[in-house]
């Protein structure tokens, strides 16, 4: 028999997502370098999908955007106290830490997309996100209206 994965909408899928809840972040394999720097990245990334999704190749390529975002960090801070353009003779090209974050933004977005943690796979399409924007535009509206005697929900 083929292992199928259960729908999405039943109640066995909703008891395993419980359960996938419930067991935390996914860990990254011991053969696997995520350094304590990189760690953060690599809790988000993770939290993004189910835990029980994650296959083997998946958690390496998890590992590797993880690094990625840590480096466009790190490259970003360095960014910020140069400027975008060097002078070189007559004329002026882009400055190499900014064509490194540029590679760095390629490489995140290519394993984002491989990994189906980018904001379409995650949000949904552009459509139903701008409607999820206009009622929390709304929403916040109303609570910076309402009176600071309110109670107001704490995340």
């Amino acid at each position: 028999m083929s292992s199928r994965r259960k729908r999405s909408d039943s109640a066995s899928a909703a008891a395993a997502a419980m359960h996938s809840a419930a067991s935390g972040l996914v860990e990254p394999p011991g053969y696997l370098s995520v350094s304590s720097a990189v760690r953060p990245f690599w809790d988000d990334i993770v939290a993004t999908r189910a835990a029980d999704s994650w296959t083997p190749n998946d958690l390496i390529l998890a590992a590797n955007l993880a690094r990625t975002h840590h480096d466009i960090e790190k490259y970003s801070a360095i960014a910020e106290k140069n400027t975008r353009l060097i002078k070189e003779s007559d004329s002026y090209k882009v400055s190499p830490v900014h064509r490194v974050l540029a590679d760095l933004s390629a490489q995140a977005i290519a394993l984002s997309r491989s990994l189906q943690v980018h904001a379409r796979a995650t949000q949904g399409e552009s459509r139903d996100q701008q409607k999820r924007n206009a009622l929390h535009s709304s929403a916040r509206k109303t609570m910076n209206g309402a009176d600071e005697l309110i109670s107001r929900p704490v995340h």
